[in-house]
């Protein structure tokens, strides 16, 4: 998550200025500090910015070989041609709704919050918009409880307030709340269940990369159970203990049984007609944090994921119902 987004700022507005302090381990040349933050920009690209005027070192123009120092503060005046085609609003489709809590059905292929070069059109900036638009309570934004990858489709939880994003921080961290994904998982499990103990650490400095680390990862479980078996193929539910980065991916690649269609971990080869990885967050469950009450909410695998089983199987498949169970 952003700096930026933990402190609150209001997303439905555009950035117009980035500002960045240099931290001790990030000495070095100004423009390989800007390649490092900026992550959607190339060397290059930084140094086009530093030598207009556009990123500046406190106050001051400098030049792309410049060296930083701890305190010093790098600006970035953020300058954004009109898109020829702006993106869409994201749909926002609501499974369960109270006063503090909202769940929704998130889309395959919707970025939920800015990151890299997705600077607009984001779900996050879409209910940015909505809480700051009247009659919304002025000043009360909604915080992600968690978050899930572009491509990975179901449940993704959102709080109403600070204390109650910060209650399920709680929950989170003592396993307090189960959440069960569903995966399609390449070739035949020869087990019923198997859990996965490894830590996952990052690969290198990729800020996208992610594999068993057993010396520097932070743990990392994830529990498969066999739902349904294929020729070349197993549909598996996955219930997770801990929410690392790619967790599933990374387990089930190091299972050697990767993600149908997983272009980072495994062949990258999707079924026809589901051109992503065959990953959907199907369930989640939780005491919750305001009204103690017992909450069971579900998302219904979308019809990609559906037709995509009854490909693999030979034949249709029977529908399944989502929502929320008190």
């Amino acid at each position: 998550m952003s700096r930026l987004y933990r402190r609150n700022r209001d997303l439905s507005r555009p950035i117009e200025r980035l500002t960045l302090t240099v931290e001790s381990p990030e000495e070095g040349r100004f423009d390989s500090f800007l390649t490092r933050h900026l992550a959607w920009r190339s060397r290059a690209g930084a140094q086009e910015l530093i030598r207009d005027g556009r990123a500046r070192v406190n106050g001051e123009r400098k030049k792309p070989s410049t060296r930083l120092r701890t305190g010093d503060v790098v600006t970035v005046d953020v300058v954004r041609p009109p898109p020829e085609r702006p993106p869409p609003d994201p749909e926002i489709s609501v499974l369960f709704e109270d006063g503090h809590l909202l769940a929704l059905d998130k889309r395959a292929g919707v970025v939920v919050h800015p990151v890299g070069a997705h600077q607009q059109g984001t779900l996050l900036q879409e209910l940015h918009r909505r809480a700051s638009t009247p009659p919304g309570p002025p000043g009360v934004l909604p915080k992600l409880i968690h978050r899930l990858d572009q491509y990975t489709s179901g449940l993704l939880l959102v709080a109403k307030s600070d204390a109650v994003r910060a209650a399920f921080s709680g929950m989170l961290a003592r396993g307090e709340v189960e959440k069960v994904y569903e995966a399609l998982l390449l070739g035949c499990a020869p087990w019923e269940q198997r859990t996965v103990d490894e830590p996952i650490g990052s690969v290198g400095d990729s800020r996208i990369l992610m594999r068993v680390d057993r010396e520097g990862g932070k743990e990392a479980r994830s529990h498969f159970a066999v739902r349904e078996r294929f020729a070349r193929a197993t549909h598996v539910g996955v219930r997770i203990e801990t929410g690392r980065t790619h967790q599933i991916r990374v387990h089930a690649s190091h299972m050697g049984m990767p993600l149908l269609g997983d272009h980072l971990y495994g062949d990258g080869i999707a079924l026809p007609g589901f051109e992503r990885f065959a990953l959907h967050a199907g369930r989640i469950r939780f005491r919750h944090p305001m009204t103690g009450d017992a909450t069971e909410i579900l998302s219904p695998l979308p019809r990609p994921f559906t037709e995509a089983m009854d490909l693999l199987r030979g034949a249709p498949s029977a529908p399944r119902d989502g929502g929320v169970r008190g």
